[in-house]
């Protein structure tokens, strides 16, 4: 067998697994009956991350990895923080610990994987071009517009009602700064990847 097809089956599987693990964060939103979870940035990661590997297309993993790498981190950091000293940093993971079941558990922790497996499956693939950013500012955008629209505050989703880390902002100026945080966080994402030149077939041209 060769190495090409080798790494063809890994991704597959791959992209199989991380496809079931966003499958089973929209069926388990559904079946506790909180429809607003469905738009939760990181259960269309797991999915467009896991189909990205499945068609090989980089372009669809990095925009994914454009998103989260950022939240990602500060949700990683609060985790291990509360594992390390016992104490809540800024409370972004506390539900973790009062999760009801092991499975919900598990798709939690697809946030500490989920980067690595981006950078591994765009490594294997390589990218051919820089516009995955588009997709994500669009994605990003849509998100919001849904999100503010038919889901209700309390719950929050994707911090786009009110903020995330234990600091005040107005809301007057809250929907400025959240997409201003975003496009800076897709920026800074697509930049870390334009740079590494592990993940290309051939030198960026142009962002």
């Amino acid at each position: 067998m060769s190495k090409v097809s080798l790494k063809s089956i890994f991704l597959t599987f791959l992209g199989i697994l991380y496809m079931a693990l966003g499958i089973l964060s929209y069926r388990g939103a559904i079946g506790r009956n909180h429809l607003d979870g469905l738009f939760w940035f990181s259960y269309a990661a797991l999915f467009i991350i896991g189909l990205g590997m499945v068609l090989k297309k980089s372009d669809l993993i990095a925009s994914q990895f454009s998103i989260i790498l950022v939240p990602y981190i500060f949700w990683d950091t609060d985790f291990f923080y509360i594992l390390l000293t016992g104490n809540s940093l800024w409370g972004i993971t506390d539900y973790f610990f009062t999760a009801e079941t092991l499975l919900i558990k598990v798709l939690i922790l697809q946030h500490i994987l989920a980067i690595p497996a981006a950078l591994l499956g765009i490594y294997l693939i390589k990218l051919k071009n820089t516009n995955f950013w588009k997709f994500s500012a669009v994605q990003v955008l849509v998100f919001f517009v849904i999100v503010r629209l038919f889901t209700i505050p309390e719950n929050n989703i994707n911090c786009a009602f009110t903020n995330c880390l234990p600091f005040y902002i107005s809301p007057v100026i809250y929907p400025f700064f959240w997409f201003l945080s975003y496009f800076i966080m897709i920026g800074i994402a697509t930049f870390i990847l334009y740079k590494v030149k592990v993940f290309w077939n051939k030198s960026p041209k142009t962002l």
